[in-house]
């Protein structure tokens, strides 16, 4: 099935405008007015066209698929370790050395203040501009207030209550002002309903598959009414935002057939690369094209693939494939996210699902043969006496296991098991095995033009409806006249997905066990590596304990690391710096 795009490159007077959807297509169609005012070029659909494809880029180019984001969304919580106590991006995934001049925190800044004057211009100038369909100036309508809600939950979440901008910033900006983190969200939340209204169930074209949709707009109202609740001053405000959180969410849930919207009946099916362009749990997604000049990066568009791989090639006969993927992160010194102890232990892999689907412990021998080396033998501790013995294709090679493994040392394959990866709740400062752990295959891309490639051309599925049926529970869980059994309901909905076949029994949960830090568990246990844990723990007021008690590699946390420091580039570019200020602590 062929997708259509539009790919525009508008200059207007010094600000270059990057019209690119997100979007994998086989056409490129220009509109170049040269150095035509903004007010003209945005006045027609085409140059309308242009700026809201311009909202979507930096999502892709800058954010989803690129590292800067791993680290701010999943690093630096309980359940991920930079790997082997690495240098790079330490200072999000560490809390080291993380100050208002570390260069990720100014270009996620500027950024994400660009998106949010691209659906500013947008914004004031859309309702003027002329349409040959309705259908898709409401849509793009729609796009605009979507992103700008989404765009801003990231803002005010990161930094707090900052710059709130709600008219196009068109000369230099010398003063700035901060505003309330209520004030952010009553916007937001104005925007998801504008989207909402706006918004079809389809893209618009049905085939521009990476555009904000209906679905997207519940979805997103139900993510910032329960992150709102976290500002709210006394019960009976916190229920208000619970129950809109709730019926965003539960709107999704009973209309899924309507909103074009289903869970996969098990846990592989959800990140199948086969299911990947067209996942049908996906409400939300960053695309990244498999044809190089629609990427904002044309070279390395998505490369998820890499940072959660352990290191596998070079050990035990393995030679880096396409299977097993691209592990060139997988060394000290790289930037690569390895899961805690607290996250492997998790898991019940005897009757839940979700571990082997998702993550990976077994390598097996994909060379024709080979034979133990002394050095090899070393590296993983095992008797010099094995040298010589032979590996055959298929066998298998590598284990690295989240169990206890009995006479590890002597078995024909190399293994790791949990004690060597963790001393205590700690990495090992072993380098032979700190490297060596389960790998979290959600991101893998067989499709790689080749092993050792960052080219990765998967979506980014940023928001799927697992998420939809734990904003309910949580609501109907915490909310004044909630639920529990409702609660409950709604996530045994998710666990008996996850249960393997003939356990799912075993995987129900009873009113007794629900409560917060379940809930927090089973998030884990679901979406760990998709940009939301740490959001979820800043918001329920968990980052600084969770991340103390089950992460012992991030010692210098402290509470005022709930918020990320205000770049120095922009305290220095405005006249009342002193006014504005820098957040708590740095």
């Amino acid at each position: 099935m062929s997708m259509k795009n539009i790919i525009n490159l508008i200059r207007v007077k010094s600000t270059l405008v990057c019209g690119m959807t997100l979007l994998f297509s086989c056409s490129l169609k220009e509109y170049n007015p040269g150095g035509t005012t903004a007010d003209v070029v945005f006045a027609v659909e085409e140059g309308m066209n242009a700026l809201v494809n311009s909202a979507y880029v930096n999502y892709g180019g800058q954010f989803y698929g690129r590292e800067d984001i791993v680290m701010l969304t999943e690093g630096g919580t309980d359940i991920w370790i930079n790997i082997a106590n690495s240098g790079y991006g330490r200072q999000m995934t560490k809390y080291e050395e993380l100050t208002a001049s570390t260069g990720q925190i100014r270009n996620t800044w500027n950024r994400l203040y660009e998106i949010i004057n691209y659906c500013n211009a947008g914004i004031e100038r859309i309702d003027g501009v002329p349409y040959k369909s309705p259908d898709e100036k409401r849509s793009r309508k729609g796009e605009l207030h979507f992103l700008r809600a989404y765009t801003y939950w990231h803002i005010v979440e990161f930094f707090g209550g900052v710059d709130l901008r709600t008219q196009e910033t068109k000369t230099a900006v010398l003063t700035a002002y901060r505003s309330p983190i209520t004030a952010f969200y009553d916007l937001m939340l104005q925007d998801c309903d504008e989207a909402i209204a706006n918004l079809p169930v389809d893209p618009y074209p049905a085939t521009d598959i990476g555009r904000a949709t209906l679905k997207a707009a519940y979805g997103l109202k139900a993510r910032l009414a329960l992150t709102r609740v976290a500002y709210a001053t006394n019960q009976a405000e916190k229920d208000q935002y619970y129950q809109m959180a709730r019926d965003a969410a539960m709107y999704v849930i009973n209309n899924q057939a309507a909103l074009k919207v289903s869970l996969y009946s098990t846990p592989d099916a959800v990140f199948a690369p086969q299911n990947n362009k067209t996942n049908t749990e996906a409400m939300f997604v960053v695309t990244h094209s498999t044809v190089s000049s629609l990427n904002p990066q044309p070279n390395n568009p998505n490369r998820l693939h890499m940072w959660y791989k352990a290191k596998y090639s070079d050990r035990a006969g393995m030679v880096q494939d396409l299977f097993y993927g691209n592990d060139n992160n997988a060394r000290s010194g790289s930037m690569c996210l390895m899961p805690t102890r607290h996250l492997l232990e998790l898991y019940n892999e005897d009757i839940d699902g979700r571990y082997k689907a998702w993550f990976r412990e077994e390598y097996y021998l994909n060379r024709p043969s080979y034979s133990w080396t002394a050095d090899d033998l070393a590296a993983f501790e095992k008797p010099s006496s094995m040298v010589g013995t032979t590996l055959n294709a298929g066998d298998l090679a590598l284990l690295y296991t989240k169990k206890k493994i009995a006479d590890k040392r002597n078995k024909p394959y190399a293994v790791v098991d949990i004690d060597d990866t963790y001393d205590g709740d700690q990495v090992s400062t072993n380098p032979r095995f700190n490297i060596c752990f389960p790998a979290l295959t959600k991101f893998n891309d067989p499709n790689l033009p080749a092993p050792n490639s960052n080219f990765g051309t998967k979506d980014v599925i940023t928001m799927r409806l697992a998420e939809m049926y734990f904003i309910a529970a949580e609501s109907e869980l915490m909310m004044t006249g909630g639920s529990k059994a409702k609660a409950v309901e709604l996530i045994n909905v998710i666990r008996r997905r996850a249960a393997l076949p003939g356990k799912e029994n075993d995987m129900m949960i009873t009113e007794a066990q629900l409560n917060l830090d379940f809930l927090l568990e089973e998030k884990a246990r679901e979406l760990c590596g998709e940009h939301l844990r740490w959001f979820d723990l800043k918001r329920t007021g968990k980052l600084y304990d969770y991340v103390k008690a089950y992460n012992k590699d991030i010692p210098l946390i402290q509470p005022f690391h709930v918020l990320r420091p205000i770049p120095q580039m922009f305290l220095d570019a405005i006249l009342n710096a002193d006014e504005f200020g820098q957040n708590t602590g740095y």
